[in-house]
């Protein structure tokens, strides 16, 4: 399946605090299948076909879209290929330019009501990105990690949330080739910068077949 073209049903609100105001994007439906945890070395998350689906397209909205905070309300998941052993976690998307104070997110988590159905196209990610420069050492497109309020921020610019992307389009439209010709097959997506800890989200494709039959 390809991202390109695809529709992301979703649901937009609008939240005031005080003087400033946030435009807050989530998808239409809850992800039932993509668990969000601290893993060894950062976050994990195990994903089915669709959350995968679903996490590739809200990674390409929000890497359009530098004035949008990009929701997953990942905590009510629940399967049995959890990863790690930390409570749940929610996912939050958003442009560093956006300048906005982590520590103000329970408080516009709380106010989401009245939103309204939205469809995105999806414009898929560049194929052709300039790596070297992506790793020069004084780059400064780097998607930074921070967990506040059960929720796992991933912030950074348009170049570092497009490298970030590909290998999510890579599991997106390849890995469920890989698990069907060879079932049990670790199929991920590690989208990192760096080694420290929070700075690397680790995407794995679940084994549909090894879950259903325990």
């Amino acid at each position: 399946m390809r991202l390109e073209g695809e529709r992301w049903r979703t649901l937009v609100s609008t939240v005031r605090l005080g003087r400033d105001e946030y435009r807050v994007v989530q998808p239409a439906r809850p992800l039932a299948h993509a668990p969000l945890q601290e893993g060894f070395l950062g976050v994990e998350v195990c994903v089915d076909k669709a959350a995968a689906r679903e996490i590739a397209m809200a990674w390409a909205f929000a890497m359009r879209s530098p004035r949008t905070l990009v929701y997953l309300p990942l905590r009510q998941s629940d399967c049995e290929c959890r990863r790690g052993e930390g409570p749940p976690l929610d996912l939050v998307l958003l442009h560093h330019s956006l300048g906005f104070r982590l520590s103000r997110w329970k408080e516009v988590r709380a106010k989401l009501r009245d939103s309204r159905p939205h469809t995105v196209v999806c414009q898929g990610f560049s194929r052709e990105l300039d790596y070297e420069r992506l790793h020069w050492k004084d780059n400064r497109d780097r998607l930074r990690g921070s967990v506040v309020a059960d929720t796992v921020f991933v912030v950074g610019s348009r170049p570092a949330f497009e490298f970030g992307g590909v290998k999510l389009r890579e599991l997106v439209e390849e890995c469920p080739r890989h698990m069907h010709e060879s079932p049990g097959t670790h199929c991920c997506a590690e989208i990192t910068e760096g080694r420290q800890h929070w700075e690397w989200l680790h995407v794995v494709y679940c084994d549909e077949h090894r879950v259903s039959t325990r």
